[in-house]
């Protein structure tokens, strides 16, 4: 692969200028419709408007919002200037909110009111006096706080300022500089601050959207938060370096606006968790025929169920959807499937290597590279993160001396180089001294046409080490009972590995990017079985 060293802004407005008529990005909640060639006029203005209020290059820059055009606007904006975007979950609480902006040294913040709660910006007020390093706070849309600058004011700071210092900014810009500090979800410990630049962030979207056969003829269906990287850099960045029409249907997850956006816009790719693509087939307004133009995409986030890809692929006509393995600290993709390989790889994989990556096993505990088809952890190199923020200890810990991230996956490679996970590290099970994979459960419980999503996971036992438990997600109108599911894994699986407690669930904690949160569950477990 060609490595293409272009900033974000160079990048996005060679792209702009080619297909200035063609539809950039379209809004269906919010009725907002806009060319290539107005979006590019929209990112100068305020990215001047940006700079007139003093931000400069090198400054750290929250953004907390929803899914709306503003949020794409703001990080394309940030990266012409050389200024570093801080995406936060739009419902984020208080100490998650005053930990980023606190650890990222945030000095600007770019804000508007989430759908799901209205109360971010007095949530923000209760915190701006012990945040020294903000001083500059812009809102988006028609709410108004003390001591902060409305959108309409940024715009018209761009409109009225002379584009030269706007021009200086973006040559002083180089590729490896940082772009965006995307923080992990902090499920163990602290949140992370991942340093990315825009050299890894434009070379993995162009490999993976090349793995996807995405053009300039694509309509993108975009809902998965903007504030992770699946969302701003897998569909929205990616997709705009193609030329392709991003469609948003909602500024929060809502199956049936998403459903009446595909029909209406004719999307052509879908991206989404298994969870997410479950309840759109199962949404009572579901049509077969509305999903006609459908054909590209990826699912990503979790493994993705047989009869999941199934339906995609044989019953709905999404023949060429792909599944993705990707990791924040990665610049987003590892693997990738490719369109054409058979339903069984999608499945059973998560495709092989992007051409900018290499990836290899190895053993866990020595290092040692692993021969094909043998368990170790994923590692991998090509366009890493550039460290964890102001954590030199955990960068030195995940990425190695030859540069290989460690990835804390475990999986094998075939002679092919298609990679197969097999679990976490941090997730395997040992109980009376045995190792056992939740994945490896899981695959013989969603043999089970009646099941559509499985959760199996340990949690602590006194006498055994830890206990094993197989919550169940079933199809709306089953009525396969524990008994069945429980004899089902007897006959499959060895008894020393066999889940002790079952449970059918209506649904699992996730965190806002749709990723179960097994430690969640193992911290419930602990106090329904506690004996």
């Amino acid at each position: 692969m060609e490595i293409v060293q272009k900033t974000i802004a160079q990048a996005v407005e060679a792209i702009a200028r080619k297909h200035a008529l063609d539809d950039a990005i379209i809004h269906t909640e919010m009725g907002i419709r806009s060319t290539y060639g107005r979006l590019l006029e929209e990112i100068d203005c305020i990215a001047a408007g940006i700079i007139k209020h003093g931000i400069v290059k090198g400054d750290k820059v929250a953004v907390w919002a929803p899914n709306i055009p503003e949020w794409i606007i703001s990080m394309l904006a940030l990266a012409g200037i050389g200024a570093v975007t801080v995406p936060i979950d739009p419902g984020a609480g208080k100490e998650h909110l005053r930990y980023v902006l606190d650890h990222a040294e945030c000095r600007g913040f770019i804000m508007a009111e989430s759908p799901e709660k209205s109360s971010n910006g007095e949530l923000l007020q209760e915190i701006r006096a012990e945040l020294p390093n903000l001083t500059r706070v812009f809102v988006i849309g028609d709410d108004a706080y003390p001591d902060t600058v409305s959108w309409a004011e940024v715009r018209a700071a761009g409109q009225g300022m002379n584009l030269v210092a706007l021009n200086q900014a973006e040559e002083t810009i180089s590729p490896d500089d940082p772009v965006a500090i995307m923080y992990t979800s902090g499920t163990t410990g602290k949140p992370k601050g991942v340093v990315l630049d825009h050299l890894g962030l434009i070379n993995k979207s162009l490999a993976s959207t090349e793995r996807q056969g995405i053009t300039d003829t694509d309509r993108l269906c975009l809902f998965f938060p903007l504030f992770h990287m699946f969302g701003n850099t897998c569909i929205a960045l990616a997709g705009l370096l193609r030329g392709a029409t991003l469609v948003m249907p909602c500024k929060s997850f809502d199956p049936s606006r998403i459903l009446e956006a595909i029909a209406r816009e004719r999307c052509t790719a879908i991206y989404a968790s298994p969870s997410m693509v479950i309840s759109l087939l199962e949404h009572p307004a579901f049509e077969k025929r509305d999903w006609q133009s459908l054909r590209k995409g990826i699912i990503g986030g979790a493994p993705c169920p047989m009869e999941l890809m199934k339906r995609l692929v044989e019953d709905t006509g999404v023949t060429h959807i792909t599944v993705g393995y990707g990791i924040t600290e990665t610049s987003s993709w590892i693997t990738m499937t490719h369109p054409e390989d058979p339903i069984d790889l999608r499945v059973s994989t998560i495709g092989k290597p992007l051409a900018c990556n290499e990836v290899k096993i190895v053993h866990p505990a020595t290092g040692e590279n692993l021969p094909p088809k043998n368990q170790g952890e994923i590692c991998t190199k090509g366009f890493l993160m550039k460290e964890y923020y102001k954590m030199p200890g955990a960068t030195n810990a995940a990425v190695d001396r030859e540069g290989w991230f460690h990835t804390g996956d475990l999986g094998e490679m075939d002679e092919n180089g298609y990679v197969r996970i097999t679990g976490r590290l941090k997730d395997v099970i040992i109980r009376d001294g045995t190792e056992i994979y939740p994945v490896e459960l899981e695959e013989v419980i969603y043999q089970l046409p009646d099941v559509t999503e499985v959760q199996v996971f340990g949690f602590p036992d006194a006498k055994r080490g830890q206990e094993i438990a197989a919550w169940i997600k079933l199809k709306q109108g089953s009525r396969l009972s524990i008994a069945e599911i429980s004899a089902h894994v007897q006959k499959n699986v060895d008894p020393a590995l066999a889940p002790r407690f079952y449970k059918i669930v209506t649904d699992f904690p996730t965190t806002r990017s749709g990723k179960v949160q097994k430690f969640k569950l193992a911290e419930m477990a602990a106090r329904e079985y506690e004996r």
